[in-house]
This record gives structure tokens, sequence and C-alpha cells, in this order.
């Protein structure tokens, strides 16, 4: 009897049905088949009727003909699809209210972003139920915050979910709260001075290292020491960007810094700006947070006349206007050739839904959901460096995938488990009929 309690036991574990759950579960990482699920392995890619082996935390195998490994836990997914972990590049989450340095808040160049990071179990959570399994940390604010980290959205202690802790450095061309640079031109004429200062130390270190004996004494600067990589152009900089004329601004900064590698993060108005982020081949980081339309550049500038009496209705339809321009920032982009990865990054938070939300908005803008995929996939992957681990679902990847009962950004579609270096989580949608009809979990979308 106990010998087939147990072979009973282990067979329940075999072959897995997706029931719901009626709060998030975590079930350790082990071996996965994931069977009968259209595969979406990347934008430019699907299998259909296919399958997903995950062992040890890695994709090892994918595609319509696999061999499943004994004792793996098969979850049959037939009607579900199953895509990459989607990457939010440049999250403020857990980073407010933490100035570092309050001598000088806004200059810390050698600060990491995880150093900073506050962020509770419920907010992992939050992005985990949205999908999003790797999330960029990236600062709001400061001339010279500090460095962006990434990490993973699994249940385990930060060091054991980040994936790089030095991924750029982050510059703002505005002042500091407090002292100097206080001004826009401050700013630009201190990041330069600490260019060339840092230029000069490296010379300086490199004559002292060949000849100690007549070389003059190395100044050992921290803060210029923070900014070496980034100025040998080893390390990419984020220019924290969003108004035209940021934009324009950012471009000539880097050009007069001699950077090779750099983004820019923000662009809300990059629509204004289109032809010159063509030109300059840059990345874009697009925010999702959208600007009101009367803080749009040159709308103050605006030939109104106010009727007398009744509604106004020309100032009703210029704001309309503007907003389906702000609204289709991310579409413009794209259909200029210009590439982009989208983010909640700004000066407050996005709740995780409403970050989906928003880039649901975008498609409704214009932007195909295609490139909304590689703009939360692909794109985000190879501007962090880390393309050869996240972004798309292939052999030897890091097993960061989600599993939905319908397409990706369709209103009904739920996510309804997720997986994070092939730990599973799942949800359930909070329609409990639908639940039971279907036998699926779910978030809800």
């Amino acid at each position: 009897m106990l010998a087939r309690a147990l072979i009973l036991f282990g067979l329940t574990f075999l072959v897995y049905s997706p029931m719901a759950s009626s709060q998030e579960v975590a079930i350790p990482a082990s071996t996965y088949a994931l069977v009968n699920a259209r595969v979406v392995t990347s934008p430019d890619n699907a299998f259909e009727n296919a399958t997903v082996v995950i062992h040890d935390g890695k994709i090892s195998e994918v595609g319509p003909s696999v061999s499943i490994p004994m004792g793996a836990i098969q979850i049959d997914l037939t009607d579900h699809n199953v895509y990459p972990g989607l990457i939010d590049i440049a999250s403020t989450l857990g980073l407010a209210g933490n100035p570092g340095n309050v001598e000088r808040p806004g200059i810390q160049p050698s600060r990491r972003a995880s150093q900073a990071f506050s962020g509770s179990t419920e907010d992992i959570e939050q992005l985990r139920k949205a999908g999003i399994t790797t999330v960029g940390l990236a600062f709001v604010g400061g001339m010279m915050p500090g460095r962006v980290s990434v990490m993973n959205t699994g249940s385990g202690p930060l060091n054991s979910e980040l994936l790089g802790n030095n991924i750029s450095l982050q510059l703002a061309l505005n002042g500091t709260s407090s002292g100097y640079p206080s001004t826009i031109m401050g700013a630009m004429a201190y990041i330069e001075q600490s260019w060339e200062d840092t230029r000069y130390d490296i010379r300086v270190h490199q004559a002292f290292q060949d000849n100690p004996a007549t070389a003059p004494r190395p100044n050992f600067d921290p803060e210029h020491a923070a900014l070496v990589a980034a100025v040998n152009n080893t390390m990419p900089v984020w220019f924290a960007a969003q108004s035209e004329r940021e934009l324009f601004r950012a471009a000539v900064m880097a050009e007069r810094l001699g950077l090779s590698d750099y983004v820019f993060l923000g662009g809300q108005e990059g629509f204004l700006a289109v032809d010159f982020l063509r030109n300059q081949g840059r990345p874009v980081i697009v925010s999702l947070h959208l600007p009101d339309p009367d803080e749009i550049t040159g709308r103050a500038f605006e030939y109104h006349v106010v009727p007398i009496s009744g509604e106004d209705v020309v100032a009703e339809q210029a704001d309309a206007l503007v907003s389906e321009r702000i609204k289709g920032n991310a579409a413009r982009l794209v259909e200029a050739g210009i590439t982009v990865a989208l983010s909640s990054h700004g000066e407050s938070d996005i709740s995780p839904n409403e970050f989906l939300d928003l880039v649901s908005s975008a498609i409704e803008a214009g932007l195909p959901p295609r490139e909304a995929l590689r703009a939360l996939t692909t794109t985000p992957a190879e501007i962090l460096g880390l393309s050869g681990a996240i972004g798309t679902i292939e052999k030897g990847k890091m097993a960061n995938l989600l599993v939905t009962n319908g397409r990706l950004f369709d209103d009904q579609t739920h996510i309804l488990q997720v997986f994070v270096e092939g730990e599973r989580f799942q949800y359930t949608s909070g329609d409990d009929e639908q639940d039971d009809e279907e036998q699926k979990g779910g978030t809800g979308r």
C-alpha cells in the first residue's frame, strides 16, 4: 500500500494541469516540460504545438519536436501561449527617498542602484504578476546619480537575483538641488570638466606605473575613479532627457565628451525630434509616463482666443490632438527606424498593471504588438548587454518566461504563470467562474 501511494504521489507531479490557485504560489526550480503550447521564442518567431523544457533554471530544449526528460513535471498548455519574460529596462522601483550622500546627493557616480534599492517583497511580486521577470534599476533626478543595476524578479534575496551592477552610468544635464552646479549650463560645465580631469588622472596613473621614479604622484580622487570606465567608453552612458531640448543637449554633450555608446532615457517628446534622433542612431528608452498636453514644448506659445461664452471646443480639440501624439510617441519612433525600449522610468512610480495598460495604449496609438514585445524583450536585453542570457526563449538562456491564455496585450488575456530562472509562480485572475471553466490561473489584465 505504501509503494502504491508513493507511485500515485509521484504521478501527480509528473503530469500537471495548470489549475488556478487562490494566491501566488512559488514552486522551486526543477525540471519542467511545457507541452502543446504556442511558443513565441522572440518577436519574430513562434512555434505552434511546441514544447519548452526547463532544467536547473535554464531552457534546455525548445521546439515542436522535443524529447521530454524522464521525471520532468509536464504542464499541458493546450490553447496557451508562452512568451519571453518582459523586461522593464529602467524602473525607479524602491529607489525613491534614498539620496545616498546627503552632502552631494546629485553627484555620486560610484553609487550602484542596487545599493539604494529598498523595494519590498510585495513590490517584486507585483512585477512578476505583470509578467516582468527582469527589471533595470535606474535613478530619477540628480546630475550623476549613480550606476544602473539589473535584477531578476525571483523570490530570492537581492544578491541572488542581480544580473549586473555596473550596467551604465546615468547623467542628467540639470543642476543639483543645493550648491554648485545649480543650473543647466553649470551642470554641462561640471560634467565636461569631470571628464577632462578624469582623462588627466588616467594619464598620470599610467605615467606613474611606467616610471614611478620620475612621474608625479597620482591623484586618487574617488569621483574621477568612478568615471574611468565611462570616459574610456567601456561603460555606456544613459542621458536622462525627456523634452525636445533635453534630447538635443544630451546629444551635444555626448559629442563633446567623445562618447561612442550612449542611450537617451525618457524621450517623452521624441515625436518632436524624430529626424534628429534617427540621425543620431542611438537607442531611446521611452518612458511611458505621459506628460500633460499643456506641458509639451511649444504649447505655451500657441495662439488661442478663449470664447466669450460657451464651451471652449478649440482648446479641447487641441489638447486631444496633442494627447494622441503623446500616446503615439513610441509608435512614431519605431516607424522612423529608431531603436526603442519601453520603461516605467519617471518622477513617480507606475504600478506594473498600469505599466501594461500604458503599453496597450501605445499599441492602440499605432505601435505594432510585435514591436511592443520587441521593446520589452530583445531590445532591452541588448541595451543592458544581457542578450546572451535573457530576452528570448532559446536553449541555454535563463528560463524567464510567462504563460498566457491568449495573445499578449489583448484585453481579455491573463498571465497564468511566470517562470523566473525556472522558479514557477501561479496566479488567479480574480474571476472564479472563468477559472473553474477554463481550469487556468491568471493575473487580471
